[in-house]
């Protein structure tokens, strides 16, 4: 399978503690390369800079899928620099969305061309699987409403939280992904769409294909070997 899986920058970042974070003036300055040779910065891959619990669970997904023999491409958004890969190499520095009007997220992402980036990737990536695994500002970034349209329908697009994509599109699955879901889960929201995708990858690690959009519902929230789903592990528990 080829999977492309869309993930977000974090507040929690790699730093040996001796360099401060860049802030938005110097990052917005020069281009990423120049800001790495830059004295007193340090730098590293995307996937090690950001080390939130989500972004850890995701980095263990992507390997065990690529050990079940998936195609997997992974990119962040990133509130300073755009959309990166997962490899490139970035400077430590200190931009959220979080800290953003909706105005404001607008402009940047306009600016560092988040919408139009992730649609050359999206539809000309020809992926059989799509995770969108993103929280409302950058949703809000991506432009969903006017990217799915140019996704092909035999592509399976996953998101969270986005229950009016899900009965929009036929291809579109939206995973709930809420304080509930987390407790009933036992972790916290900020780490369960990582437990989401490692549940997946260790479905495919286990051989099971993936003949329908259920069936990814399915894998994302059992484990493997349980016979129940989430909603039945969260009755059992109530």
């Amino acid at each position: 399978m080829r999977i492309l899986i869309v993930d977000q920058c974090s507040s929690a970042k790699k730093s040996s503690g001796r360099n401060d974070p860049l802030d938005r003036d110097t990052i917005d300055a020069a281009p990423p390369d120049e800001l790495i040779g830059m004295e007193g910065a340090e730098s590293y891959p995307a996937e090690e800079l950001y080390q939130g619990r989500q972004q850890q669970r995701i980095t263990e997904a992507k390997r065990l899928l690529e050990d079940a023999g998936d195609d997997v491409d992974r990119v962040f958004i990133s509130a300073g620099f755009g959309l990166v890969g997962d490899q490139e190499e970035l400077p430590l520095y200190d931009v959220t969305f979080a800290d953003m009007s909706a105005a404001e997220i607008d402009d940047r992402a306009e600016a560092l061309e988040i919408h139009e980036d992730l649609c050359d990737l999206t539809v000309g990536g020809d992926y059989d699987v799509v995770f969108f695994a993103l929280g409302s500002d950058y949703y809000r970034s991506a432009k969903l409403e006017d990217l799915l349209p140019e996704v092909s329908n035999e592509t399976f697009v996953v998101f969270f939280n986005q229950d009016a994509f899900e009965e929009e599109y036929d291809n579109g699955l939206s995973i709930a992904a809420r304080t509930p879901e987390a407790k009933a889960y036992g972790t916290i929201v900020v780490a369960l769409k990582g437990e989401y995708l490692r549940n997946f990858a260790e479905h495919r690690m286990a051989g099971d294909e993936v003949e329908s959009i259920d069936d990814i519902e399915a894998y994302c929230t059992e484990e493997v070997g349980s016979q129940a789903g989430l909603d039945d592990y969260s009755s059992s528990n109530s």
